[in-house]
């Protein structure tokens, strides 16, 4: 599986010249002149370690210096692929007494995973998978680590990943060249996943029994409802008579109040392209709310921001529960 190369500058010392080549030995602690074998990587860098640390990361290595050695071969060098970037990054992982690198970058889990399968490193494939499962590259990385999960047979990340997408819009999403590791049935997947969760997201709208269910009949409030009395006058549009999913519907002596269309309206257009919990709770999205719920001058008095925040937290953790329920199946 190709992956794309990572350009460096080593930190390095003790440029020498093998075969027109300039070779650099790698920085401490990869520079000891006791070590009895070297990795020399694509970029021309030399690792020096012991052959028993590669031995015990390594099945693959094991077997490569147990084999017999060509005659016009360095016996204590071996050639690899890989850059120095990826080597740095898997001999910290794999030497005992070395601190493991602090952080890896998105660029780097694809050349760490391809090589701890070429080479049947285990701690460098629990490190990858571990990095690719934090916060920071589920949010920021999101489709880099969907793609990997998916081509390295990691389903717990890729769902994961899937459900984080739920935040982010992919229409004009960016490229990643990580999607040549999955196939195009992932890939379809996914976009089926998130096809499913708008439709979840959504359903509330829907409903036109909505606050007859467990919970939502608790939310009516009277932000939520007309309330009809003599010696008070709605303004225009506090109330067309109807709710968003049932024109003749009413509850007890009062109507929705067309605020709650409105609402209804523009959360079903935001969760189309964020089917997220998130999305209701906009700050923004908050305050035009709330804004829109105090318009009318005779319910003015009887709406208050707690009451609307209140509902909003409740729509978002229905959201969540609804796509919550919604499965995805990986497809490697």
């Amino acid at each position: 599986m190709a992956f794309p190369n990572i350009v460096t500058d080593p930190t390095s010392v003790d440029p020498t010249s093998v075969e027109g080549s300039t070779i650099h030995i790698a920085s401490p602690p990869f520079d000891d002149p006791q070590a009895d074998v070297i990795i020399r990587t694509s970029d021309h860098v030399e690792f020096r370690i012991f052959r028993l640390i590669l031995k015990m990361a390594s099945t693959v290595f094991a077997d490569i210096l147990a084999l017999p050695v060509a005659p016009d071969a360095d016996p204590n060098a071996i050639d690899v692929t890989e850059d120095s970037v990826v080597w740095d990054h898997i001999l910290r992982i794999c030497h005992p007494g070395i601190a493991p690198p602090a952080m890896i970058a998105a660029d780097q889990l694809w050349p760490l995973l391809e090589a701890a399968k070429k080479y049947d490193m285990k701690a460098v494939r629990e490190t990858a998978v571990r990095e690719m499962s934090t916060p920071r590259m589920l949010e920021q990385e999101t489709l880099r680590v969907y793609a990997l999960a998916c081509g390295y047979g990691v389903e717990d990340v890729a769902v994961a990943a899937a459900r984080a997408s739920l935040t982010q819009s992919y229409e004009e999403g960016p490229y990643v060249p990580e999607l040549r590791c999955a196939t195009s049935a992932a890939y379809f997947r996914l976009v089926q996943y998130r096809r499913e969760c708008v439709k979840a997201a959504v359903s509330f709208a829907e409903d036109p029994h909505l606050f007859l269910q467990d919970g939502w009949k608790d939310y009516v409030k009277y932000w939520i409802l007309r309330r009809e009395h003599v010696s008070e006058q709605h303004d225009d549009g506090c109330s067309s008579g109807g709710n968003f999913a049932l024109d003749s519907w009413e509850w007890g002596n009062g109507l929705l109040r067309d605020v709650l269309v409105e609402y209804m309206a523009r959360s079903t257009e935001a969760l189309k392209v964020l089917p997220h919990g998130s999305t209701v709770l906009n700050p923004i999205f908050i305050a035009t709310t709330v804004h829109a719920a105090s318009k009318c001058t005779a319910c003015r008095s009887r709406t208050q921001p707690s009451d609307v925040l209140a509902f909003l937290k409740f729509h978002a953790s229905q959201i969540d529960a609804a796509t919550a329920k919604v499965k995805l199946v990986v497809a490697s």
